[in-house]
């Protein structure tokens, strides 16, 4: 009976430690978004980068997602293009970390100089 009896135990007890295995999440790597309006220094349209410098620092190389929302205006905004995009504009660029790299997701045209 004894036997028995230490026998259930140590059932229930390894199906309590392998239950708790298999239901254990795994981690997902969180995405940090980030938020920073300057000025365009740079467009590289073929490599699909954009280099903008704001008060924090010298200039920060974006990558631009192939899905990314590029506005300008605000009563009735206009979508534009990366090719649209002209060194000097003030822009606002919403996005995420990815690694090291620092990909646009949203892109708004805040300023353009006039011509």
């Amino acid at each position: 009976m004894r036997l028995r009896v230490s026998m259930l135990l140590v059932g229930v007890w390894a199906g309590l430690i392998f239950s708790d295995a298999v239901n254990a999440q795994s981690r997902v790597e969180e995405k940090l978004g980030f938020a920073v309006t300057g000025e365009i220094t740079a467009i590289d349209v073929s490599a699909k980068t954009l280099t903008v410098k704001s008060t924090n620092d010298e200039g920060v190389v974006y990558s631009v997602s192939d899905t990314a929302s590029i506005m300008s205006g605000s009563n009735n905004p206009t979508k534009l293009t990366l090719s649209d995009l002209k060194k000097g504009w003030a822009v606002a660029v919403n996005g995420q970390r990815q690694g090291d790299a620092r990909v646009a997701t949203y892109i708004k045209v805040v300023k353009n100089p006039s011509p």
